[in-house]
């Protein structure tokens, strides 16, 4: 059985483990629990974790950079294969966080700025991956592509898909964003008095031992159809030419990012991380102690929540749940 603790040990440690987690595999940890949209939730899910450390510190700037430190650190020792942009987004939301609740405080309007700002990189970074990878000429060949159906159809509306797609998807995120800020103004409250009420309830921690399955990478998969699509487009908008010029710059981009770029990045990550393991041993050696006790949380989290009908109050309780059991209850705490 866990044990409640209204006062938990090392609650800025726990923090920055789930924050760690959630950045190291908790993809695959929401994938397991069949929670959905995995992919946006985890912007979403470091606002949440940034707004709890900055709400229980009174050095919110300094907190939060030596957190955000410290996840970057973990995560090149757990997942040395991560892409750079995804620590450069680690590094942006907790910058962003630092400054925000360092200068302003914490209140409504700076989280929900911080939602807002963190989720819409996010989503742009992506966008900015495929201009890389692509070339300006994509969105250029989709447009005038679009601009074709126009006329076949005789639909002014048509053409304007492309745009109007690029706004959808940014509002999206920026929506979600500004939710997600409010949610984590609201969570640590909300966390203490679930883990209270949960007291009351009659639950058996069972440790989940057997390990997770590794996601099939799909990455080669998604490249040759984003070739695939972008060589029907440029070849429906007339430009066969510059069909065959994006597949050899998409080529070339491949080679260069995984052949010489990833490399050297890993290369001075990887020493980077080495150095800075000597130094937080101790706090290191705390986080990773607490990991395992974390992950095995979310198959109680997934129990207790999953009599939510809605997908979105489902998503909601199993924070709430997961954060509860691992902020406030532990097998050695009494």
């Amino acid at each position: 059985m866990l044990a409640f603790n209204p006062t938990p040990k090392l609650l800025h440690t726990k923090l920055i483990a789930i924050w760690a987690i959630s950045e190291s595999g908790l993809g695959g940890l929401l994938h397991a629990a069949k929670i959905p949209f995995s992919g946006i939730l985890l912007g979403s899910f470091a606002v949440i974790i940034i707004t709890f450390i900055a709400k229980s510190s009174e050095e919110r700037f300094n907190s939060i950079i030596k957190a955000t430190m410290l996840v970057v650190l973990i995560k090149a020792m757990v997942s040395p294969h991560s892409p750079p942009m995804a620590y450069v987004a680690v590094l942006f939301q907790g910058i962003l966080g630092a400054s925000l609740y360092g200068i302003f405080g914490v209140n409504k309007m700076t989280s929900a700025s911080l939602g807002a700002i963190a989720l819409l990189e996010s989503a742009f970074q992506k966008i900015l991956t495929l201009t890389i990878i692509f070339g300006m000429n994509l969105w250029v060949s989709i447009q005038q592509f679009f601009d074709g159906l126009q006329e076949k159809l005789n639909a002014e509306w048509i053409t304007e898909l492309p745009w109007l797609f690029l706004t959808i998807y940014g509002l999206l995120y920026f929506i979600v964003g500004i939710l997600a800020g409010g949610f984590a103004f609201r969570l640590p409250e909300k966390v203490f008095q679930n883990a209270m009420e949960l007291q009351h309830r009659s639950f058996e921690f069972t440790a989940n031992k057997t390990p997770l399955k590794k996601r099939k990478r799909k990455r080669f998969w998604l490249i040759v159809a984003l070739l695939l699509f972008s060589t029907i487009v440029f070849i429906f908008s007339g430009m066969p030419k510059q069909a065959l010029s994006i597949i050899l710059r998409t080529l070339a981009a491949i080679v260069f990012f995984m052949f010489l770029f990833n490399p050297i990045f890993k290369y001075f990550m990887q020493k980077w991380a080495r150095k800075e393991k000597r130094k937080n041993q101790k706090t290191l050696n705390h986080i990773m102690n607490l990991m395992p006790d974390i992950k095995n949380n979310v198959g109680l989290a997934q129990q207790l929540s999953k009599q939510q009908t809605k997908v979105v109050n489902r998503l909601k309780w199993f924070v709430i749940n997961w954060l509860s059991l691992s902020l406030y209850y532990s097998e050695d705490e009494q």
